[in-house]
């Protein structure tokens, strides 16, 4: 009596089976690394936001002890990474200052804009960059257009992000 097993194809059968669950299984695999890198490298953008808004309350700080607040209005639209490398808590994926857009040809990672005045991550695992700023936040009381320590309220100095360009 012939049973299923005996049969000649079914080794080759058993073998396809398996070589289909085992690339399934691999697939499913790949895709939870994918969103996992995603994830993590998002993770890491926030993080980097939060070291620099840290960064940005000791700046103001500083300059409110040394009678410097009229000198705040100059960091709207600066480079946060200046003050976190004078701290020296600069990160890895800072690639540092240019005068154009970064094409689709360039490395992942931080980019002062020097024309624009923001900051960009060009990301590694997706095709969203994300564009930051540093914004000054005050009420005008005298209406001048700029902080004036003596005349305006200060609300803030944030690292903001802003909507893609």
């Amino acid at each position: 009596m012939n049973t299923l097993g005996s049969h000649p194809g079914a080794i080759l059968f058993r073998l396809s089976l398996m070589i289909m669950l085992i690339v399934i299984m691999v697939m499913v695999f790949f895709s939870y690394v994918n969103d996992a890198e995603r994830e993590f490298e998002r993770k890491s953008v926030l993080q980097t936001k939060k070291i620099i808004d840290s960064a940005l309350v000791v700046v103001f700080a500083t300059y409110a002890v040394n009678h410097r607040l009229g000198e705040l209005n100059d960091l709207e639209g600066g480079n946060p990474f200046v003050f976190l490398e004078e701290y020296q808590i600069l990160p890895p994926a800072y690639v540092g200052e240019i005068d154009r857009d970064p094409g689709d040809s360039a490395e992942a990672g931080w980019y002062y804009l020097t024309h624009r005045g923001i900051l960009v991550y060009k990301s590694l695992h997706s095709d969203a960059d994300y564009f930051f700023k540093i914004a000054l936040n005050y009420e005008d009381k005298n209406r001048s257009g700029s902080f004036e320590s003596v005349s305006d309220r200060f609300l803030g100095l944030h690292f903001v992000k802003i909507a893609e360009l």
